[in-house]
């Protein structure tokens, strides 16, 4: 609407009584009808000296109490002021950059301790995406390095992303490669493992996660969420063995940490696989295996160079922990199955590859779909089920509410 009149106090224009009437503009507002009712009461000949007096003594208090919440608000902006102050001196004596979680959390109040943790119990809240768009975070944080764009399109990026660089390719010996395996197809495995990686990636920030710049904790953490999201690839006795991409995605996801991944989430890490599985339709021909003229030697021009180089970040993870670690034994087998899960993959036609990317890309169109219907049905579902005391859910119960969407 048209704003055809003037406030009289502030000059700001309004529409409406209802405009002038609204909380934003109740100062001036109050004072105008303050003001009315004193004149009214000094100029109105009815009224007694008695009446008029506790009239604007009740006017008194009220313009007091006024008073005293402006000043109450004051106060408190100038408490939350020294509070940040009181933890900058708190903060000025610790290295942040090599202090380790518990000490920082030392250093916080309880009352600070509380407010961090309800953040990251809710992401979604206002505290938790206030940091998560700090721009000191993405200046230190690292973007997928298959995310990278292409030199000309690198002008267009905000100069605090950083994206990682490409690993290093693995050795994969020839004589594992064959044109035809024996073995049953793992490639469901090998998406699993996807899931994994690009899950770890994102949780810790971390890309490629063998870099020798990560912090040693966050590559231990990385190892150990590997461990329990895919236990197949580090359990020596598993024969875990995937028959669906749907099996593979509800059991990584019911093996993730409660809290941590939500639908939305799940929906990044499937197109992530998506873009790590896809062979390179175009190719610059390069060397064959000496075992076999059919299948092409691996270099980075080759159609799944992209896959490998996500087995190998993870293979060079483990690697790196051999030569700090006396459990090298348990880290070298990782290595080993995770050279044969490459060569496995090696060995299976380009043709086989696209059909298992479609397939993938079918799955997440899928999930999208019955997540978005979950999304549409959860007011009504919230409605009619209300929880009652503490949550008695089990594993077997959460696991069945993750595949109602994978």
């Amino acid at each position: 609407m048209f704003s055809r009149y003037t406030c009289p106090f502030c000059n700001v224009p309004y529409c409406s009584l209802t405009c002038f009437r609204s909380e934003v503009h109740s100062r001036c507002s109050e004072t105008f009808y303050r003001k009315e009712i004193e004149m009214g009461i000094r100029t109105e000949p009815s009224k007694t000296a008695e009446e008029r007096l506790n009239v604007l003594e009740l006017l008194k208090r009220i313009g007091e109490q006024s008073a005293e919440e402006d000043e109450a608000l004051l106060r408190g902006s100038e408490e939350e002021a020294e509070d940040e102050d009181d933890l900058a001196q708190r903060l000025a004596g610790v290295d942040v950059s090599s202090a380790s979680a518990d000490d920082l959390l030392q250093v916080l109040t309880t009352q600070e301790r509380e407010i961090f943790f309800v953040a990251l119990q809710d992401p979604s809240s206002e505290l938790a995406q206030r940091l998560l768009a700090s721009i000191e975070l993405h200046r230190t944080r690292q973007e997928p390095w298959w995310e990278a764009p292409s030199v000309s399109d690198n002008s267009s990026l905000p100069e605090h992303v950083r994206h990682g660089h490409k690993p290093d390719l693995m050795v994969v010996p020839a004589n594992l490669v064959r044109q035809s395996p024996s073995h049953p197809s793992l490639l469901y495995n090998i998406y699993a493992l996807l899931l994994g990686y690009t899950y770890i990636t994102r949780h810790l920030s971390m890309s490629p996660l063998s870099s020798t710049t990560n912090d040693p904790l966050d590559q231990n953490e990385a190892r150990r969420i590997l461990s329990q999201v895919v236990p197949f690839i580090t359990h020596r006795k598993s024969k875990v063995l995937h028959v669906s991409l749907s099996d593979a995605a509800t059991a990584f996801w019911s093996r993730v940490d409660p809290g941590n991944i939500n639908a939305k989430t799940m929906l990044v890490l499937l197109e992530d696989v998506i873009k790590l599985l896809r062979p390179w339709r175009v190719t610059i021909a390069g060397p064959c295996l000496a075992s076999d003229e059919r299948i092409p030697a691996l270099t980075e021009n080759h159609p799944s160079a992209t896959t490998i180089m996500a087995i190998s970040d993870m293979a060079s993870l483990f690697h790196l922990a051999m030569e700090s670690s006396t459990i090298s034994s348990q880290h070298s087998y990782v290595v080993m199955k995770l050279t044969f899960y490459a060569a496995h993959l090696l060995s299976t036609p380009s043709s086989i590859l696209h059909d298992l990317t479609e397939e993938a890309y079918l799955h997440l169109k899928s999930v999208e779909k019955e997540a978005e219907r979950i999304e549409r049905e959860r007011p009504l579902v919230e409605a009619i089920v209300r929880p009652r005391g503490g949550c008695s859910s089990d594993q077997k119960t959460r696991r069945r509410g993750i595949e109602e969407i994978t």
